[in-house]
């Protein structure tokens, strides 16, 4: 199959048996994608009616290495096929089937040989990629299953290893293991939502030989919130099941994080040095197990059954935040998840405590989990595709995360691109410096589901100071590709001393969407300085800052593109710029600050809006508003609460395209 092919599946045949791909004993699939040209297998839906799981059978893989049982050697036939079409097992774990590279399985799952009496119910969903009895000999790497009715990869014995699998939103499973399968899983990765059962499932037949033995390192998997009462582990290791698993990541809302039941005589223990015999179940405890459960909100790590006893005593783990750029804890399904980037945030616990390993198949690593500063899901994932990936280019490192408390006086370079990862507030008296030329780019949210935000409180300064050709730029960390997009991340607020309107003497407020005290603004010096904002740009913003969780994307508290509380007449405001701004461009909360030459471009509210007393004046301000647009200008008062707004305003240019009736 040349790189860049699709294949279109319809959902059954006329027999009813969904469509799926075999590929039998003996023969071979030469499946060699590029990031760039990769191959996928989907349905003949239109995309108005996906995602959706279920719409076609899947890809299977037959082979003749190694399956657990009592025959010399031992054969079987893959479940949902007809007897003599699905034969796998043999006694060559070296067996060679081919290749699978960038190979993207999505929408799959049906019933391949339903029961007439109940045709979406038999038990024969199939997965999205099941390697039966498949040798070493083939390659498998950088492949993803998305949306499947039942399990993302299973692997029924053989020895097939993989490298960068993905496995995204499945009904059942993420990956399953049985039948004595003894392969080698590095980096592999699981995004399971409330459908989803397990992350792994890993199985094996009690006591019958090969005893299976999958040899995990290097694993995020994370979970969504779920129904309630669903107490399932992340993984579960079950039916004697043996392994190996060292630098996890497992995180998110789950019953636990390991669930081990069903046990047999294998030894199972997490200390020690990592096993490499079948009859050996190691459970690293340096893995990081920082999952939570839904219902009381309490760290869950283990779920170990009577019959399962450890030596010298229950699994461990580490109890850490795994610190990843940006997890959401909670989410539900794809629709409600905003953005996410798997990568564990440098420097931090995700770092330390690693495992190494011997075995020349895996690569050796500095992190935990599936991902370093590497993104290998760019530009080809089902992730990527639907924008909830930032852009490949995008790699933070410790130097260029903003942190979310600036106390001292601080210069970004115009040599780096900085990031904001969470809200960032500068404390009093310290000063933001920004270079001419300088890009910060920004998350949608962080892992509470607050939009980072640049709040320079009351008392610090922000210097600005661009230039015609060295611009500073505000925007998104998403790929050119998915922009203009109103609502990517937070935006600028800058908080003064200048009076505002109200009882108070002086009048203070706190500005929305901030936790109180963090946002106060107000005071009683007009004349107040916050600092410089000069050929400053603002692009993708106004997402939510404090979301309402029942309705992450309408608690009303949109941001705006750059909000000025209180602030005063000294500080210089001009050649700045707000486009795509999901609610208003300029936003002037009193004080007095004046400013020349802004223009506000495709806002989804107003483009220049004033409230609370602002006397300012404004001279060649530009709004182009389009047909999503409200106001060029929205000019409030308090009626007669404090002192009136009184905005002087001269030499403007609105104007307005056409709009719903």
């Amino acid at each position: 199959i040349e790189p860049g092919t699709t294949i279109k599946s319809y959902r059954q045949d006329n027999n009813g048996k969904a469509p799926t791909l075999v590929i039998e004993q003996g023969a071979k699939i030469m499946a060699a994608g590029t990031a760039s040209k990769p191959i996928t297998f989907t349905s003949v839906l239109p995309t108005s009616q996906l995602p959706q799981r279920g719409t076609w059978g899947g890809l299977i893989i037959l082979g003749n290495a190694v399956i657990s049982g009592p025959g010399t050697p031992q054969t079987n036939d893959i479940e949902g096929l007809t007897a003599g079409l699905g034969t796998y097992g043999g006694a060559n774990d070296a067996d060679d089937s081919g290749v699978l590279q960038y190979v993207r399985v999505w929408y799959g799952g049906a019933d391949i040989s339903p029961d007439p009496t109940n045709p979406e119910n038999s038990g024969n969903e199939i997965n999205g990629i099941t390697f039966g009895g498949v040798g070493s000999g083939t390659t498998l790497e950088y492949c993803e299953v998305a949306f499947n009715k039942d399990d993302g990869f299973e692997f029924f014995g053989g020895a097939v290893n993989g490298k960068y699998l993905s496995t995204l939103f499945a009904d059942d499973d993420a990956f399953d293991t049985d039948e004595g399968y003894q392969g080698k899983l590095q980096f592999i990765f699981a995004l399971v939502d409330k459908d989803g059962d397990h992350a792994a499932e890993m199985d094996a037949k009690f006591e019958v030989q090969p005893r299976s033995f999958p040899q995990v390192s290097g694993a995020t998997f994370i979970k969504s919130d779920h129904t309630s009462g669903r107490t399932n582990g992340l993984i579960q290791i079950r039916e004697g099941g043996g392994g190996s698993f060292t630098n996890i990541i497992l995180t998110g809302l789950a019953g636990a994080g390991l669930e081990n039941n069903a046990c047999s005589s294998e030894t199972k223990t997490s200390t020690g040095a990592v096993g490499t015999a079948p009859d050996y179940l190691f459970w690293s405890p340096n893995n990081v197990v920082n999952t939570i459960t839904a219902d009381t909100g309490v760290l869950s790590q283990f779920k170990i059954s009577g019959d399962c006893t450890w030596t010298p005593a229950d699994p461990q783990s580490l109890s850490l935040d795994p610190q990843l750029l940006l997890a959401p804890l909670r989410w539900t399904t794809e629709s409600n998840l905003l953005q996410i980037d798997p990568r564990p945030t440098p420097g931090g616990n995700s770092f330390s405590n690693l495992d190494t390993l011997t075995d020349s198949f895996f690569t050796s690593v500095t992190w935990k989990g599936a991902f370093g500063s590497n993104l290998w899901l760019d530009k080809w994932s089902y992730l990527s595709m639907r924008g909830l990936l930032p852009d490949g280019s995008v790699v933070p490192t410790a130097a260029t995360i903003i942190p979310s408390s600036i106390t001292t006086s601080t210069t970004l370079s115009a040599s780096n691109t900085y990031y904001m990862t969470q809200q960032v507030f500068v404390k009093s008296p310290a000063v933001l410096t920004i270079e001419p030329g300088t890009t910060i780019k920004s998350y949608r949210q962080d892992n509470n589901g607050k939009a980072p935000t640049l709040v320079i409180e009351q008392g610090a300064k922000i210097m600005a100071a661009g230039t015609a050709s060295k611009p500073i730029t505000f925007t998104s960390v998403l790929p050119t590709s998915q922009l203009p997009q109103r609502g990517t991340w937070g935006g600028l607020i800058i908080l003064g001393n200048a009076v505002i309107s109200g009882p108070g003497t002086p009048q203070t407020n706190d500005i929305e969407g901030l936790t109180a005290g963090l946002g106060t603004y107000g005071g009683a010096n007009d004349a107040d300085d916050s600092g410089v904002l000069q050929y400053v740009r603002v692009w993708y913003g106004g997402a939510d800052i404090s979301p309402d969780p029942t309705n992450p994307e309408n608690s009303g508290n949109e941001i705006n593109g750059i909000t000025f509380g209180g602030v005063g007449s000294g500080t210089t405001v001009d050649h700045v710029e707000v486009a795509f701004n999901k609610d208003d461009g300029f936003e002037f909360f009193g004080g007095a600050v004046n400013a020349k030459w802004l223009s506000a471009l495709f806002v989804d509210d107003d483009a220049f809006d004033s409230d609370e007393g602002y006397q300012g004046k404004l001279q060649f301000i530009f709004a182009l508003v389009d047909k999503d647009g409200d106001h060029a200008a929205e000019m409030d008062s308090k009626d007669d609460v404090g002192r009136r707004s009184f905005p002087k305003v001269s030499g403007a240019t609105f104007i307005k395209s056409g709009h719903s009736t």
